[in-house]
Formats: C-alpha cells, sequence, structure tokens
C-alpha cells in the first residue's frame, strides 16, 4: 500500500497536473509549498459550478436553485455592494442562519474583492455589535432575528433577508440587488489579497478574528480534493463525494447534507466549497435535527454528511434509523471535534455502506491540518491521521519551541501551511503568540505523533491539573462514552483550594438510562487511576451546551457548576 500511494501521489502532483506543486517563498523569509496550477482567487474558483450550470446547487426546504442561477445572484449581489460604495479591501458583513442568501452572498463578497466578514449567527446583540466594531464593517447582510439590537450602528448599511414581519427599518435583500446584471465585472484581485475574517468559537478567551487570503482558502480546497482522489486511486474505490473531477467532465450528481453553521470553517469549507469542486448537490440545514436529517438522506438520496462526529452519532442512535432507505448514505464526515474511538466501528457495523473518517484543522488553518479516512481510519480510530498531502506540514513541539522528534513523545501540535492565516485581525500581539519566525502556527493542542499518525491528547489550556498530575480530559470522556448509560460526556476541572484543581463531569444519558454516582465510579474503577476519576458528577442534562462550533461549551458548564456550588454554601 505505501507503495502504491507515493506512486500515486506522484502521478496526481506532477508537473502537467492541476495538484502541482512548488516551493515559493514570500517577502517575509517564509517558504511555503504551493499549488501551481489551481486558481488563484475565489472568483476564479467559483467558474468551477459553470461546468455544470443546470445541476442542483443548493436544496433548502422547498426551494431549489441551480448552479447558473446561485452564480447570477451572486454577481448581482457584488453589482449592487459595487454601486453601494464598496471597494476592494472593505470589510461586508454577514450574520444569519444557514440559507442560500448566505452562499450568494459570500460569494458575492469574495468575488469583489472585498473581506467576507462571518459573524457567528449564535451571538447575542453586544456580541455581534463586538465584531462589526472590531471588523469595521461598512454593511452588514442578516436576517431580522439578527438585526434586532443594532440600533446603535446608524452608519451601517443594513440589508434584510427572509424578513418575518413587514418593516421599513432594512433595505430588503431582493430589493437591493433588483435589476443589477448577472455577469460579474472583473475584479482586479490577487491570491494574496484578504478575503475573510472569521471568529473564534470564544470557547476560550474574548474572540479573535481570523484573516485569511484567497490562497490560504483555495490552499486547503485543493488539498482536499487531492485527498479525494488518492483516496479513490489507492483503494480503487469509487468515491461519492466527488462527481466529477476538478478537470474533467460532470458524471452522476452527488449530494451531501451540509448542518454546520457556515460561519464555522467546516460548514464553510467542507460543506459549501468542497461542493462546488465535487459539483454536489448540497441540501442545507438551518437547525440540525437528526429525525429530519434522516428524511432527507432518505428523500435527496444523500451521499455525505459533514459536520461534528456528535452528529453522525446522533443519526447511529436514532430510534428510527431503520426506517428509512439509507443506501445511498457513503461518507460520515466529521471535523471540530474528537471522535470516542469505539465510535469509529460501530458507524461502520450501523451503516454497512458508508465509510467514517475525521480531519483535523482550526479556523486558524482554514480547518487544514490531518485527515483520517478510510482503512486507515479503522486501523487507527483514537487517531485525527496523517498530515494532508502535499502541502501541509505537522509537528510536535515542547513550551520553548524545540521539536521533538521522538514518536509518541507528547507536546504541543503544530501546523505549517499556505492554508495557515494572515493573523488575528488588529491583534498582532495575539498572532506573535501563535506564529514563529518559519510559518509554524501553535495549535493549542497538546498531542504526539506515531508512524505518522497523529493523536490529540488535550487542549494546552484545558488540561486539568490535580495535586501536580496532569489529567487528559479526552482520556477521562473517552473512558465514561463506554459506559451504556451515557450519551454525552464533558469533562472538566474547577478550582480547589488544597488540590489546586478537581475534575467534574456533565453528562446527558440516554433516552430512558439511569446512572448514579456511585454506579459511574464502580464502572471506572478498574478503567482509570483513581486521581482521573471526577469527583463531582452532573446527571440530567437533556444536552449539554456547545459553542458555536459544535464543541462542548466547558466554560459555561464550569460557570454554571460553580454557581450551583455557591447557591448551596449559600443555603447552608
Amino acid at each position: 500500500m505505501p507503495d502504491k500511494y507515493n506512486e500515486v501521489l506522484a502521478n496526481l502532483t506532477a508537473e502537467d497536473q492541476i495538484y502541482a506543486f512548488e516551493e515559493v517563498t514570500h517577502s517575509s523569509g517564509i517558504t511555503y509549498r504551493e499549488f501551481k496550477n489551481t486558481p488563484k482567487t475565489l472568483a476564479n474558483f467559483f467558474e468551477f459550478g459553470l461546468l455544470f450550470p443546470e445541476w442542483e446547487f443548493i436544496v433548502f426546504n422547498n426551494e431549489r436553485y441551480s448552479y447558473q442561477e446561485i452564480h447570477k445572484k451572486a454577481a448581482q449581489t457584488a453589482n449592487a455592494l459595487k454601486s453601494a460604495g464598496v471597494k476592494k479591501g472593505d470589510r461586508v458583513a454577514i450574520c444569519m442562519a444557514n440559507n442560500p442568501e448566505y452562499i450568494i452572498s459570500f460569494m458575492a463578497v469574495t468575488s469583489m474583492g472585498a473581506v467576507c466578514v462571518l459573524l457567528n449567527s449564535w451571538w447575542v446583540p453586544d456580541e455581534v455589535s463586538y465584531g462589526l466594531e472590531n471588523s469595521g464593517a461598512t454593511v452588514l447582510i442578516a436576517d431580522e432575528k439578527r438585526l434586532l439590537g443594532l440600533e446603535k450602528f446608524t452608519e451601517l448599511r443594513k440589508i434584510i433577508v427572509r424578513p418575518v414581519n413587514d418593516s421599513n427599518d432594512y433595505e430588503d435583500f431582493n430589493e437591493f440587488i433588483g435589476s443589477q446584471s448577472e455577469s460579474f465585472v472583473e475584479p482586479s484581485l490577487d491570491t494574496h489579497d484578504n478575503a475573510t475574517i472569521f471568529y473564534t468559537s470564544g470557547s476560550t478567551g474574548f474572540p479573535k478574528g481570523v484573516l485569511s487570503t484567497h490562497r490560504n482558502i483555495l490552499s486547503t480546497l485543493f488539498s482536499w480534493a487531492l485527498v479525494t482522489t488518492l483516496k479513490r486511486e489507492v483503494e480503487d474505490v469509487d468515491n461519492n463525494l466527488e462527481s466529477q473531477s476538478v478537470d474533467g467532465a460532470p458524471k452522476q450528481q452527488a449530494a451531501i447534507l451540509h448542518c454546520v453553521p457556515l460561519f464555522h470553517v467546516t460548514g464553510s469549507h467542507s460543506g459549501f466549497l468542497m461542493s462546488i469542486i465535487a459539483g454536489r448537490k448540497m441540501v442545507m440545514m438551518s437547525k440540525w435535527d437528526p429525525g429530519a436529517a434522516l428524511q432527507l438522506i432518505q428523500d435527496e438520496k444523500i451521499g455525505a454528511i459533514t459536520g461534528v462526529p456528535t452528529q453522525t452519532w446522533d443519526l447511529l442512535t436514532h430510534p428510527d434509523k431503520d426506517k428509512y432507505d439509507l443506501s445511498s448514505f457513503k461518507e460520515l464526515s466529521g471535523g471540530g471535534a474528537p471522535r470516542p474511538p469505539e465510535h469509529v466501528k460501530k458507524l461502520k457495523d450501523g451503516f454497512k455502506d458508508a465509510e467514517p473518517s475525521i480531519g483535523y484543522g482550526l479556523t486558524e488553518t482554514n480547518a487544514l491540518g490531518t485527515i483520517n479516512l478510510g482503512k486507515s481510519y479503522l486501523l487507527h480510530p483514537g487517531s485525527c491521521g496523517r498530515a494532508v498531502p502535499p502541502l501541509t506540514d505537522v509537528a510536535i513541539i515542547d513550551e520553548n519551541w524545540n521539536f521533538l522528534e521522538e514518536p509518541k513523545t507528547v507536546g504541543e501540535i503544530v501546523i505549517k501551511s499556505p492554508a495557515n492565516m494572515v493573523g488575528y485581525w488588529m491583534n498582532q500581539e495575539a498572532t506573535d503568540e501563535v506564529f514563529n519566525d518559519d510559518g509554524w502556527f501553535k495549535s493549542g493542542d497538546l498531542g504526539y505523533i506515531d508512524d505518522g499518525f497523529v493523536y490529540i491528547v488535550d487542549r494546552v489550556k484545558d488540561m486539568v491539573i490535580r495535586g501536580g498530575e496532569n489529567i487528559s480530559c479526552i482520556e477521562v470522556e473517552t473512558a465514561i462514552y463506554n459506559h451504556p448509560s451515557v450519551q454525552e460526556a464533558a469533562v472538566f476541572g474547577i478550582p480547589e483550594e488544597r488540590l489546586g484543581e478537581t475534575l467534574c463531569v456533565a453528562i446527558c444519558l440516554k433516552p430512558s438510562m439511569q446512572l448514579t454516582q456511585d454506579d459511574l465510579n464502580s464502572f471506572l474503577k478498574d478503567k482509570l487511576a483513581a486521581f482521573k476519576i471526577p469527583s463531582f458528577v452532573q446527571i440530567g442534562y437533556e444536552e449539554l451546551p456547545r459553542v458555536a462550533s459544535g464543541k462542548f461549551s466547558k466554560t459555561q458548564l464550569r460557570d454554571n457548576f460553580v454557581s450551583i456550588e455557591q447557591n448551596q454554601s449559600q443555603q447552608h
């Protein structure tokens, strides 16, 4: 297999192929491996969709749009923004639930050379205000819910999509684009021009704007496209994720269930932008509902899902799963959070014709890092995979930026690729904290590498230190997930006077199941060292709170626990 893998990779990256790459040294002195023959800007990239203009691109509730229809609407939006005075480099913010206008607006803004600011649609008005002020956006395209509470932004042009109530306070999106030309005015764009600002999830610290260029984003997309082709040719199977090759004619159209917020790189890059390369039909959900998802998989003949691992688990464990025809389902992709290793085989057994996969990357790396899929994932279910070829390098460092070469040595995971962000918007200090002079980015995750496979141990700043002993939250969570009553579990630390921190876990049980702390302690007794068993157990959550990326909000869980403890102390 390694010989065939290397042979196929060499053929795909040959000089005359679209995935050919070269070393490029930038003005900063940093050298990256970069694709030579791929599109240089997102405006060029979006033209891939016109290879199959009449194919369905977006399905949303009862609405259906072809690639050509969306492309024309994006051109109209870009021309309207230009007429409204938006210039190259200006920031245009988007804040809304997933819908076709989100896609249209993203394509319009990035194609005309403006910077698309993806604001978290789960934010409250004060948080949205922060994003608008921090980014310096001059235009906001949003739905009615997100526009409420933004009255102080009197100079901001506000464009409403899908209004529920008749209102004259905002410009209607359809009226705004009106009778504008359906053709893009060719912009003066460069691959190094700024394209997007995504905001970090806020699971730790104040949200920071992650600034990326066209080159950063496209490096991710074509790296993933290469991996898809590589897997298909090495394993000699047809991959449902790809309807056509990026340089070939369309085959039968594939379909993906899009169920991750578009303000997250998983939703934007893996779900939306990769659909254009693959010629996929993208069936959009504005809110996650596993029962509705199963119905859509059956009705729309969906072959793939890209979401956080809990979503594929929700599908597997849904009580009505076997009532649906899921024979079209081929790919169970995950990202944004680790998947418990025991879930991998269960997913494979539960969806006989589908293969689970996992990717690892961050907003700051445009989601590019490692990938584990196919047979490799079944053999290494605890790993997030190997570095995505051919542009990405992954390594382990100690706290002094010394690279750790010894296999299985735990340290901080660092990533280098042309997909890495430019930096944090208007925050050079924070940027300098995560980059070294050679372009390596500090992930904030602890892990190790074994035979090329990367294993995540924990977050650097989320490690619980109890009495001088480091405790891996992921390790404890993995053990707890093995209990048959547990649906979700999140382990975290709270301050403790004598030991520094003590270990807590919040648990959501499977329907009709019961569990006590004593039961859990007995179950864990032989699986974990005594100091790793949580001292406090919270049971009874209908579902655990999450940040926008889909990860558990341990900050909220921690605050809830401390608040409960304080109230109980006051009562006594």
